[in-house]
């Protein structure tokens, strides 16, 4: 069993972590980094809309939110902004997916989570605002 981490250990961890992803077919390399667990939770919540239903707008675009989120330049400054979600709905959807893919792993979600909520959301009763 390794160290039993304390205090110090804990707020050590508070650093973001950079990944660079590859897309073989374009030729580019992205780097993405970590959410906070702040970051990942309004992102999380997001999903939802003020009256606790889920918000079918931020469900569709749930994928380009993420990446927005999570894309850098090289010196770990953000390249995009919530702006930029409906921008990303032009780009190609291979980039997209495989953008999605690794931030989904980097930040620490489930496969399937947000998925899972897609899939459920006919079950759901949706909120239609962009709210």
């Amino acid at each position: 069993m390794g160290k039993i981490a304390n205090r110090n250990d804990i707020l050590k961890l508070c650093q973001r972590r950079y990944l660079d992803v590859n897309v073989e077919e374009l030729g580019l390399a992205f780097r993405i980094q970590s959410l906070t667990e702040r970051e990942k939770a309004n992102y999380e919540t997001q999903l939802l809309g003020r009256n606790g239903k889920v918000n079918k707008n931020r469900l569709l675009d749930a994928s380009r939110r993420l990446v927005c989120l999570c894309l850098v330049d090289k010196d770990g400054k953000p390249l995009m902004n919530s702006g930029d979600v409906d921008e990303l709905a032009e780009l190609d959807g291979l980039v997209v997916a495989r953008l999605y893919d690794a931030c989904r792993v980097h930040c620490g979600f489930d496969e399937g989570d947000i998925e899972t909520a897609v899939k459920n959301s006919d079950r759901v009763q949706l909120e239609e605002s962009s709210a």
